[in-house]
């Protein structure tokens, strides 16, 4: 019978920003936009999923971690709202065989 060890591990999903205001007064907002190019393109977690491998770590599951986002507003009188959600980042759940020697 094959015995396991188990691994998990969070990533973070960042999104993209917009700038907003003018001259002294400009700030980044958030946006509802993954920046899934600056995701895929993180040399550190290429790199640390390469070295998960390297180690004999298997991937076998992810799992997105959620974070509810809802807007209500009124307009002209007519009230509206929404409500959704979005991932925050994912968890990796990572599995190798245990060494019984």
């Amino acid at each position: 019978m094959a015995a396991y060890e188990y691994h998990t591990e969070f990533t973070p999903l960042t999104y993209k920003t917009k700038t907003a205001g003018i001259s002294l007064f400009k700030r980044d907002e958030p946006t509802l936009d993954p920046d899934v190019e600056g995701y895929l393109e993180d040399p550190g977690r290429s790199d640390r999923l390469n070295d998960l491998g390297q180690h004999g770590w298997e991937l076998v599951a992810v799992q997105p971690v959620l974070r509810g986002e809802t807007k209500v507003g009124n307009q002209n009188a007519q009230g509206w709202a929404y409500g959704l959600a979005l991932p925050v980042g994912y968890l990796m759940f990572f599995k190798r065989p245990r060494n019984l020697g």
